[in-house]
Order: C-alpha cells, then sequence, then structure tokens
C-alpha cells in the first residue's frame, strides 16, 4: 500500500446535472476540489422527471498555500 502524496487527494462526489452539457459542469464542480488531473463516472441515473445525478471519482491536485 502506498502513502497518500502530499498535494493530491481523491473524491468522490454525486453531481445534480442542469440541462446543457455536461463536460463543462462536471470540469467546474471538480475544481471546487482542486485541479481535476483524472476523473470518470462510475454512475448515472436518469429520472422519471427528466433530472440527471452523476457519481464521479477524481483525483485532484491541491497545491500547498505559501505563507
Amino acid at each position: 500500500m502506498s502513502a497518500a502524496l502530499p498535494g493530491f487527494r481523491s473524491l468522490a462526489l454525486t453531481l445534480a446535472c442542469e440541462p446543457g452539457p455536461l463536460l463543462p459542469q462536471i470540469e467546474a464542480e471538480l475544481r471546487h476540489h482542486g485541479e481535476p488531473l483524472r476523473w470518470a463516472i462510475t454512475d448515472a441515473v436518469c429520472r422519471a422527471d427528466g433530472s440527471r445525478e452523476l457519481t464521479l471519482e477524481a483525483m485532484v491536485h491541491q497545491p500547498a498555500l505559501l505563507v
């Protein structure tokens, strides 16, 4: 088992999608957590009312803040 690298974070999150293209929504959500290095859609749900929900897993880089 490898140790976590400083500045890198693995995360899983759920995104309630708005109508329109998905890529800008996914990238914007991931940027709230850091700079996305890689990501995957691991689940997708389309509800009867037309709403969409995605489960994402990602690795993001969070550079250390210099004080």
